[in-house]
């Protein structure tokens, strides 16, 4: 290990007290509402600072645990989507914790009041009085200061932490398209569409042109949508008819494609459906007496992709990365998860779409 690594992470691991997740976080709690509480007493504490350095860290703790667990179970569901998306989550969950603060604040350090005031003897009547007219005030003004510096610190943490999504979103979708050119600019299918072409021209020139154009459109259309976060439906579809085309030339009455669409104003990730007809066809055998039945249908918000499961006998351990390099790229852009179902006569993946009503 470099020695410059090793420094940050004893950095890391003095800045969590030595302690693992989420200890480290009571331990910061504690330290903070300590020292807090320390400099509060210093500058604003009166004649008893015992009793103002134990109210003071009990309100300022209560309230940390309170508001963490709050947090922690209120804004655990971020999705990762577009750039405004983000923005309006960052903004709404600040909100949403700047109030938090205020409210859970005024209800914890007014109950802490409260039962001082009992336990030296005021009524309950007056000891109401008492934070109504002269301690809800002070209560409130500090809240507010504390909650605005609390905030600032909460919105930067959020701020991190939707750079290192965006980072990481970033990242997969390189490595997707570079998975999606890699399968699809690939010798062997080069070779086989290549070998179909030669055997066409002889014999057929009118469909080796036809099967000429339809190859360029393919490729075209991988290049052009590289770097695209997703694509028109419609656009999908199309690409789909065209790969199927070439695959229906070769295979002739082995394979068959229907298309069932609904709505074709939605949008969906680029190559991601032929991606899923081309594992149909690469993972299962066709014959004209059993034939591959590839069905795509769209269902609201998700369309479907089964085909009957005919596995390939003599086919090796499939290393799944282009299944799960689509299954991470959906997730991070849509926030929902690929549906996959497999049963001895069927297997079925469904896939959310981005739609306009």
């Amino acid at each position: 290990m470099f020695p410059q690594n090793k420094i940050n992470m004893n950095k890391r691991k003095l800045i969590d007290f030595f302690l693992p997740f989420p200890w480290n976080i009571h331990a910061r709690i504690l330290f903070f509402c300590l020292f807090g509480s320390i400099v509060f007493v210093m500058i604003f504490g009166h004649e008893n600072l015992l009793q103002s350095f134990i109210g003071g860290t009990s309100i300022m703790i209560l309230d940390a645990e309170i508001i963490y667990w709050i947090s922690r179970s209120l804004f655990n569901s971020t999705k990762i989507g577009s750039p405004r998306d983000v923005t309006f989550q960052i903004i709404w969950r600040v909100v949403v914790f700047f109030l938090m603060i205020v409210v859970v604040g005024t209800i914890v350090a007014s109950t802490v009041i409260l039962l001082l005031n009992l336990k030296m003897g005021n009524e309950l009547s007056l000891a109401i009085q008492n934070i109504i007219r002269f301690e809800i005030k002070g209560i409130m003004g500090s809240l507010i200061v504390g909650a605005l510096i609390a905030t600032l610190a909460f919105f930067f943490m959020i701020w991190q932490e939707a750079m290192k999504s965006a980072f990481k979103a970033r990242e997969q979708m390189l490595i997707y398209q570079s998975e999606t050119l890699k399968n699809q600019i690939n010798p062997h299918f080069l070779f086989n569409s290549l070998n179909t072409l030669s055997s066409l021209i002889p014999t057929n020139p009118e469909k080796a042109e036809t099967f000429t154009q339809k190859l360029s459109v393919i490729y075209r259309y991988i290049l052009e949508n590289s770097e695209a976060e997703t694509v028109p439906l419609e656009q999908e579809i199309d690409f789909v008819n065209d790969y199927y085309f070439l695959q229906k030339i070769r295979d002739e009455e082995k394979i068959e494609l229907i298309i069932k669409i609904e709505n074709k104003n939605c949008r969906i990730l680029p190559v991601s459906l032929q991606l899923l007809v081309e594992n149909a066809f690469k993972h299962n055998t066709a014959t004209k007496e059993k034939p591959l039945r590839v069905i795509i249908e769209q269902k609201g918000d998700w369309i479907e992709v089964r085909n009957n499961f005919q596995p390939k006998k003599q086919l090796g351990t499939s290393s799944g990365v282009g299944l799960k390099n689509l299954e991470e790229r959906v997730k991070m852009q849509t926030g929902k998860k690929l549906e996959i179902e497999k049963s001895d006569q069927k297997f079925v993946v469904r896939m959310p779409l981005i739609c306009t009503k």
